[in-house]
């Protein structure tokens, strides 16, 4: 069985990092909990609060921290193909 999941889910203690790699225009979204964004070449950092998104800007590595027990989804830019 092949399945494709287009929208994960992920529940991440405190600390636990996501590294993302060429992830534009993927939206991540907290459901619960707070993040830190942070996007390869970019110097802003960004704090995702429950209820709040982000949307990857650019290409290279976007780390994903949880500042806290966190559940954020992640989906994937929508493909042209769909």
């Amino acid at each position: 069985m092949e399945m494709l999941v287009r929208t994960p889910v992920l529940d991440l203690n405190e600390g636990e990092v996501v590294t993302l790699i060429d992830a534009e225009g993927a939206r991540i979204a907290s459901r619960r909990g707070r993040v830190w964004v942070t996007e390869e070449g970019d110097r802003r950092d960004h704090i995702v609060g429950e209820g709040q998104a982000f949307v990857v800007d650019r290409p290279g590595r976007t780390v994903v921290q949880a500042l806290e027990a966190a559940r954020v989804s992640i989906r994937e830019p929508a493909n042209e193909e769909d």
